[in-house]
């Protein structure tokens, strides 16, 4: 690899990431009513990027090179813009670039991609980007009739995204004729209704939690470690949840103890060993960590389905270790592990004095 495309993954390594708004707590609101499991969020993504090419680009041969990702020759990706700002199904953060914002919102970090030219379907012949590492959680698109987050009406897609209209209510009978902005990107929920989070006077279940807008949630403190697993209170910076009923894979993960922990696929839950994993990576033989320094060994662990709401939670610190919880009695990771924090997915948090860049990734 030469000197030159070296410093060109190093400098917009910093603009892939995930959209900066997407930390503001209007947009998060906006997100709770518009809230999508990872299928629908996948969907979404497709639909987004198939009507800002079709409706809003110069077609497929009209294609620039990427300020903001390589295609697997090290050469700037073949991207397209949306022409009208004021009509687009991507975000002016990253100049209405459609292939970025798709592949932003479906693979985790990165500025390589493989880059096809597409053979089927509606978008045949524009180039599109790929990866083999795809988010936890996808992001996808929410709209608003104004630029600015939570200051106009929100906007929704057709429910069956049969066409690329956006309307005023969900079911798609008040369509707008007007401008549309994408405003943020969203992440779908993590917590099955009947689960609890220690609070500063014990555990309370999430909704109960939610209804009264606790704001005393308990987490490790940021120099924690396996042999001092200090808690601290800290102030709660957002809870979300889906406003439909959705069907969500749930793991249930029962343990030696009589315990038993119920999370999405994609949670991060904290092993006996210190590290952050996926709750669909665990099983049976595999050890959670207790509060107190503990381990208690998962002796079954069933997949089954809830048709309902999820929740998800984040405290106000970014702090890796700062942000893993306590969820029916075991140390979990809040939702900035999700996709603020993929990147700690699989690593060892919980060992004192192992430099960041010796950290198994």
């Amino acid at each position: 690899m030469s000197k030159s495309t070296l410093t060109f993954i190093l400098k917009f390594s910093l603009i892939a990431t995930p959209c900066a708004a997407l930390a503001e707590p209007a947009q998060e609101f906006r997100c709770s009513t518009d809230s999508l499991t990872p299928a629908k969020a996948l969907q979404r993504l497709e639909w987004a990027r198939k009507c800002g090419l079709l409706q809003n680009s110069a077609g497929p041969n009209n294609w620039f090179p990427s300020a903001a990702a390589l295609d697997l020759t090290f050469q700037p990706a073949k991207e397209y813009r949306e022409l009208n700002t004021n009509q687009a199904f991507s975000g002016s953060l990253h100049n209405y670039n459609v292939n970025f914002y798709y592949a932003n919102g479906r693979y985790q970090d990165s500025t390589v991609f493989k880059v096809t030219q597409e053979t089927l379907g509606a978008t045949r012949n524009y180039f599109k980007w790929s990866h083999t590492v795809e988010r936890p959680q996808p992001l996808y698109p929410s709209f608003e009739d104004t630029p600015v987050p939570a200051s106009g009406t929100q906007l929704f897609p057709h429910p069956s995204l049969a066409d690329c209209r956006l309307y005023t209510d969900r079911n798609g009978t008040a369509p707008i004729a007007g401008e549309f902005y994408m405003i943020t990107q969203c992440e779908s929920s993590c917590y099955a209704p009947d689960q609890s989070l220690r609070f500063g006077k014990g555990d309370v279940n999430i909704v109960e939690a939610m209804r009264d807008k606790r704001d005393d949630l308990i987490t490790l403190t940021p120099d924690a470690t396996l042999d001092n697993l200090a808690t601290q209170t800290q102030k709660v910076y957002s809870y979300t949840t889906e406003i439909r009923d959705a069907e969500n894979t749930i793991f249930e993960l029962f343990t030696a103890s009589g315990g038993l922990l119920r999370v999405t696929s994609e949670h991060p839950v904290v092993t006996g060993e210190g590290r952050l994993v996926k709750a669909s990576q665990l099983a049976e033989g595999d050890e959670l960590l207790k509060p107190d320094g503990t381990t208690d060994v998962i002796t079954a662990v069933e997949k089954t389905t809830h048709f309902g709401k999820v929740y998800n939670i984040k405290p106000m610190s970014r702090e890796p270790v700062a942000n893993l919880l306590i969820a029916q009695g075991y140390v979990v990771g809040s939702a900035r592990f999700q996709n603020d924090d993929v990147r700690y997915i699989n690593r060892v948090l919980l060992f004192r004095s192992i430099p960041d860049d010796k950290i198994p990734r």
